[in-house]
């Protein structure tokens, strides 16, 4: 299979999965993922962190089409927030607090309430 068949055939099953999947059953076992798996990959070298973090990615993708209407905006505006209560990692390669007062999404709106 080729690469550009392999992404399409991916994404497709990313899609059904999360539609036959609720987001309580899809959460859960992420949360299984992220600590059980990874304890146990994490002790088993480079490969195996690859392996666990395939896994990673592929729930990222799922949740993508779970969650259709978050946009890289919304991405955005989050990891602002982080950066901004967590210091010490590299500064943003824009104007971080123009964005912040320019966005208007829902994300915002939730922090405010």
């Amino acid at each position: 299979m080729n690469e550009h068949r392999a992404v399409a055939v991916h994404a497709e099953w990313c899609r059904l999965i999360a539609e036959q999947r609720g987001a309580d059953q899809l959460i859960a076992h992420f949360r299984e993922h992220v600590g059980a798996h990874y304890e146990r990959h994490n002790r088993e070298g480079e490969l195996s962190m690859a392996v666990w973090m395939v896994g990673v990615l592929n729930f990222m993708h799922i949740f993508e089409h779970l969650f259709p209407n978050l946009t890289h905006a919304d991405l955005l505006y989050k990891l602002c927030r982080h950066h901004k209560s967590t210091p010490g990692g590299p500064e943003p390669p824009f104007d971080m607090e123009a964005f912040l007062a320019a966005y208007d999404g829902p994300i915002k709106r939730f922090h405010r309430a």
